[in-house]
């Protein structure tokens, strides 16, 4: 229930965030916080039947310890983005750019976790995640360059203390 409760703070949180309807003297502005009620308490009653919050571990540490993962990935996503530039505007790019596909072990145990690393991967530039095996407990992954593909394990294990017991 707690889990449910928190799921249900955030969908607010972030949907107050994103529309800036804050003032509850204002008609219009009432309507729309109530709508948003109404859509995070639906986000998060879908959430609970399909037991999305019982098979993903412990979200509440997750999103937590995000707060230090997110700074960090979009860090990693400017190194990449000037990297990715430099590789497409030089001289000569058929010597910088080496695309190649990988297989990348993991050691993820839940969904979430695993989908955070996915979603990492294809978010930084210069690499995409093709497949994800869940039996070999491995990803697909194009990298434009070695370059590119050299920060998976570093990213692998910050995700992987998302979902640690510490």
């Amino acid at each position: 229930m707690l889990r449910h409760l928190v799921l249900f703070f955030v969908l607010l949180g972030f949907w107050v965030l994103l529309s800036g309807q804050v003032d509850l003297t204002d008609t219009h502005q009432r309507y729309l916080f109530i709508c948003g009620i109404v859509s995070s308490a639906i986000g998060t009653w879908l959430a609970r039947r399909v037991g999305f919050l019982y098979d993903e571990g412990d979200v509440g540490r997750i999103a937590i310890r995000q707060l230090t993962y997110l700074p960090w990935l979009a860090w990693r996503i400017v190194v990449s983005n000037f990297d990715v530039a430099r590789r497409v505007w030089a001289f000569n790019p058929r010597k910088c750019i080496r695309p190649h596909m990988i297989r990348v072990p993991y050691e993820i145990e839940s969904d979430l976790a695993l989908a955070i690393y996915a979603n990492s991967i294809t978010l930084t530039p210069g690499t995409v995640t093709v497949m994800v095996d869940t039996e070999k407990k491995e990803i697909l992954v194009f990298a434009l360059s070695e370059v590119s593909s050299s920060g998976l394990k570093d990213m692998h294990d910050r995700v992987r203390a998302l979902e640690a017991d510490k």
